[in-house]
């Protein structure tokens, strides 16, 4: 506008006769000014560029990404009625306007919404600019928008080069179930006949008051089936001989109380056949000897069930004796499998490699599964948790894409990552629940490095890669918490030169079935951090803090202390009525984080490959009395963009609102889940499928959903 103004005050001859009308020609010379300015729209702008639901997004590997974008103006009803994109191969082109991969002219359209890109084909590892504008109802153009930016992953398995899986396999142990016996009602041979029906068998069990629980598993099964009680709750049936039902009832019980633990044996069929009910109960306790409860003659049965049966202080007089059948693994029934011991520690690789060319752009491409963290040079790549997303993993894994270019040193550099097990090797066995695991840890990484001479060299994962168990996160679960022992710590393992020569050489691992896929949605971050509003002592030692809102994440420790002192920290939604923390719904999730302290200085520390569902944090172990400033909630959950929010003058309603929201992010762990605090925390979709809309109204969920 300020070029075509000086050219109209150029044209304009003005002589001395004419100095009268001065003004007018002013005047006439603004307004023809403001009249070659109606084609631009004035107080709107093209605002929110997003390809594939993010805002300049790394690493896609969608062969035509789709582009949206939104209005902002000060006028009301202003309406998009065409537009324009321009993609460039470099933000100078698309400075320039020269849109030398797609340039789509003027499109009569109101479309801003996942416009596919239907220009020249994409390249894997490239970089794509572009910007938009767009037209109103009367034809006015607004100006172009800022420039959006997206860059391309692998889109072909061949562009993975030389990089391989690597890890280090562990073996897969079959237990079985040993230590007990099969036992049925003492009439004739049940071992060859007995008679189709239900017996009820219990057995009462006193806890020592004086002894701390460590963990509590009552396991059994049956022919044809066997129901499980503690008390008058079902704990669930195994209708399967092979394999027991293994419950972790660690949460379930109290010192110095008295059970009932039950079994409910069932036989089916038209005429007399084998039966039987075989269980196992073993309490750990953090010192001294487990108490071990076998399926034997001490438990009692009957043929038929009475009030309050499965309760403590039941008269069961009238009950007769179990009759021992024979040893687990007797035939005809053979051998029962029980659960794996899924705990392991995490897996930490390393390599070393050096950089003697000038760094233009280097960006790596990296999949660890289950979980994982990548570090260059000392420093964590990104600021995800709980990565990469979760994936049926038979199907397909995802990798995440960083730009690591300023990270990248002159000379000497080393990579490391981290591995845990995710649900990729879950700490659930395949007997406890059906979970499915798809091996032990691994990686593939790709490390891309583009020079100002315009050569390119990649690092990638192979057998020259190091790695160790020998570190110091010892366990790592999902449901079970995360054990760390600081005095394994492995101080400056990501940094060029440390010795790893006591490390061992990385193992190949099995290439997974199905397609690596690029990681499409934003990912798990910490949110956010609750201080804690209140600490009690229900318990002597036991130190409960009230972190004063349920939500998701973990805890960050702070503590001094002495080396090998272990801090235990429990995480409930709620207390009993003593100020205890209530476990019971729970059921086998144990929601326990331990840290051994390395001594020598105040010490902080967060686990990585774990997550909880609490409001209070039971503190034990504590060396001397915690303060408030011990211990903060970190809140964690899928980063999704919040894109509305509700007030009111209703305190009520307003809480309401408050506690969905909560409820709502807090289920978000890169696909929405159930629940996420006991040992479930499964997808399921039904439940969503109630809830989707709702949620569109408070966060951006279209990438979540779409993955």
């Amino acid at each position: 506008m300020t070029v075509r103004l000086n050219k109209l005050f150029m044209m304009t001859k003005f002589s001395k006769r004419s100095s009268a009308s001065l003004p007018s020609l002013i005047l006439l010379t603004l307004v023809l000014a403001l009249s070659l300015a109606t084609d631009v729209l004035a107080g709107t702008s093209v605002t929110n560029l997003r390809c594939e639901h993010r805002a300049n997004p790394l690493g896609l590997d969608a062969t035509q990404p789709r582009l949206s974008w939104q209005l902002e103006s000060t006028e009301r009803g202003v309406k998009q009625s065409a537009y324009q994109i321009l993609v460039a191969s470099s933000e100078s082109k698309l400075k320039a306007g020269d849109g030398d991969l797609w340039d789509t002219g003027k499109v009569a359209s109101d479309a801003s919404v996942l416009l596919p890109y239907a220009g020249k084909p994409l390249m894997s590892h490239a970089e794509y600019f572009w910007k938009v504008r767009v037209w109103d109802a009367a034809g006015k153009a607004s100006d172009w928008s800022k420039s959006g930016k997206w860059t391309m992953g692998l889109l072909a398995s061949r562009d993975w080069s030389a990089a391989k899986w690597i890890g280090q396999d562990s073996a897969d142990i079959t237990n079985i179930l040993t230590g007990t016996s099969w036992i049925w009602f003492p009439e004739g041979d049940p071992v060859k006949a007995a008679p189709v029906g239900t017996n009820w068998f219990r057995r009462e069990v006193t806890i020592p008051a004086d002894r701390k629980i460590k963990r509590a598993l009552f396991q059994y099964t049956g022919d044809n089936e066997a129901r499980g009680w503690i008390n008058d709750s079902d704990i669930g049936a195994r209708n399967n001989y092979k394999t027991v039902k293994w419950n972790d009832v660690t949460t379930r019980l109290v010192p110095g109380k008295t059970y009932v633990f039950g079994l409910t044996g069932r036989n089916e069929g038209n005429e007399p056949n084998p039966a039987g009910v075989v269980g196992l109960l073993t309490i750990e306790f953090t010192s001294g000897e487990p108490m071990v409860i076998r399926t034997d003659e001490k438990w009692k049965v009957s043929k038929s069930p009475e009030q309050g049966w499965n309760t403590p202080g039941f008269d069961d007089s009238k009950w007769v004796a179990a009759k021992v059948l024979g040893p687990a693994g007797m035939e005809p029934w053979g051998e029962t499998r029980t659960a794996e011991d899924r705990r392991f520690p995490a897996r930490w690789l390393r390599k070393d490699f050096a950089m003697e060319k000038k760094v233009s752009r280097a960006t790596v491409y990296f999949s660890g599964l289950g979980l994982s963290e990548l570090y260059l040079n000392g420093a964590k790549v990104g600021d995800a948790v709980l990565s990469p997303a979760l994936a049926q993993y038979d199907k397909r894994q995802f990798y995440v894409t960083y730009d690591v270019t300023k990270q990248l040193h002159s000379g000497a550099n080393a990579l490391g990552a981290v591995l845990g097990g995710g649900r990729f090797c879950s700490d659930r066995s395949k007997v406890y629940g059906g979970v499915v695991n798809f091996g032990w840890p691994k990686m593939i990484l790709l490390l891309r490095v583009e020079h100002t001479d315009g050569s390119v060299s990649e690092v990638v994962s192979d057998e020259s890669w190091k790695s160790t168990t020998d570190g110091p996160i010892r366990a790592n679960g999902e449901y079970d918490g995360e054990e760390y022992d600081a005095r394994k710590e492995l101080t400056g393992w990501s940094t060029p030169g440390y010795d790893d020569s006591k490390w061992q050489k990385s193992e190949l691992a099995s290439i997974p079935t199905g397609v690596l896929c690029a990681q499409m949605i934003e990912p798990i971050r910490i949110t956010e951090k609750l201080k804690p509003i209140a600490i009690t002592e229900p318990k002597p030692g036991a130190f409960v803090f009230d972190l004063g809102q349920n939500m998701v994440g973990w805890c960050q420790l702070k503590v001094r202390g002495a080396a090998g002192t272990t801090v235990q920290l429990r995480h409930a939604e709620t207390t009993n009525s003593d100020g205890t923390l209530y476990m019971a719904n729970l059921r086998g999730a144990q929601v326990t984080d331990h840290y051994t302290l390395r001594g020598g200085g105040t010490e902080i520390w967060q686990p990585r490959f774990t997550y909880h569902g609490f409001r209070f944090v039971e503190v034990t172990g504590f060396p001397g009395e915690p303060t408030l400033d011990a211990l903060e909630g970190e809140v964690v959950h899928d980063d999704l963009p919040v894109v509305g929010e509700f007030a009111c003058s209703n305190d009520l309603i307003n809480r309401i609102y408050h506690n969905i929201v909560w409820g709502t992010k807090g289920n978000y762990r890169s696909m929405p889940t159930d629940c996420p605090q006991r040992d479930e925390r499964q997808g399921w979709l039904g439940d969503r499928s109630e809830e989707c809309k709702g949620e569109a109204y408070l966060f951006d969920i279209s990438a979540l959903y779409a993955k």
